[in-house]
């Protein structure tokens, strides 16, 4: 009975030991694996890079943006990219290069024999002589992504004004893309800057205009909003109908950041003025969305957004 008592104790104490061991405040390991070398870059792959790129079918190739320590940019610097997978129609490079005295470099990673709108996923890391995995405020040494092909008809400046309300509105000039689905329709996606994923799709109706010959109608796709054909109005709503708890507030960048478009509704085929307002000129690049807004903070009233690019 002694012996078997004086083992118990003797397992106990040794457990103890290991305890105490264990819990040495000199340790710092954090489970990560070894500390990088004090001259280690800190190459990255930007966390502002879209999990699924646009490639311009025009251009050829996507863009993928690096960078690294800013404390160590001084010189100029060539980093391996080792591509852990890539679909057969993807072309990654090898290494990026950093200029001296730049933060940030982007590679071009191209794609051959595609279809539109399909996705072609791949997957790319920096090795740890050059990258630090445990910086992750800027980004990661991985990037694991898609490229998706898209045709581009425009990135179309808006220029908000004409408002009839007062005080108006002080919003800004701002960059919308318009993209040619291929199909015969177009879309304009984060249509302006609603910020809830709404997209606005449409067609080109080629009616003709006399004194304006190029101005060709925009006709919303019914999914993508609800039209009131006896007034001529397309309203940019979530769901069909005219009750305002269906409409999509627009966040579009200006002077006042708490002012917004809380409803939105467009002159579809006619405005208030003798001119065509709902339309692109795809020979002129030009365009123009007459609509009748409400705000957060200014005086509700008209709104003519002129497209240009």
């Amino acid at each position: 009975m002694n012996t078997i008592f004086r083992t118990t104790l003797y397992l106990i104490a040794g457990f103890a030991v290991t305890l105490l061991g264990s819990c040495d405040d000199k340790d710092n390991w954090n489970g990560a694996g070894e500390e990088p070398a004090a001259d280690n870059p800190g190459v990255y792959f930007a966390s502002s890079n879209d999990r699924t790129l646009e490639m311009d079918a025009s251009a050829g190739h996507a863009t993928l943006l690096l960078g690294r320590d800013a404390a160590k940019k001084a010189s100029a610097l060539e980093v391996p990219i080792t591509v852990r997978y890539a679909a057969s129609n993807i072309t990654v490079p090898t290494a990026a290069t950093f200029a001296a005295g730049e933060e940030f470099t982007e590679v071009e990673v191209e794609v051959k024999d595609f279809e539109y709108s399909t996705p072609y996923s791949f997957s790319v890391e920096i090795g740890n002589q050059y990258g630090n995995p445990y910086n992750a405020a800027s980004g990661s040494t991985r990037y694991d992504g898609k490229i998706e092909v898209v045709s581009i008809l425009a990135n179309a400046t808006f220029t908000p004004g004409e408002y009839s309300g007062k005080p108006s509105p002080e919003f800004v000039p701002f960059k919308q893309k318009i993209y040619d689905n291929r199909d015969g329709s177009y879309t304009i996606k984060n249509f302006l800057y609603n910020n809830a994923g709404y997209s606005f799709t449409f067609t080109l109706d080629p009616n003709v205009d006399t004194s304006n010959p190029h101005a060709v109608n925009i006709i919303p796709d019914p999914d993508c909003g609800w039209h009131d054909l006896s007034e001529n109005r397309w309203y940019f709503y979530s769901a069909a109908g005219d009750s305002s708890d269906n409409r999509i507030p627009c966040y579009i960048p200006g002077n006042n950041p708490d002012d917004w478009v809380t409803y939105l509704y467009f002159y579809a085929f006619k405005s208030t003025t003798s001119t065509r307002a709902f339309y692109l000129d795809l020979e002129n690049k030009t365009g123009a969305m007459m609509s009748y807004a409400r705000f957060s903070e200014s005086k509700s009233g008209r709104i003519l957004f002129k497209i240009s690019w």
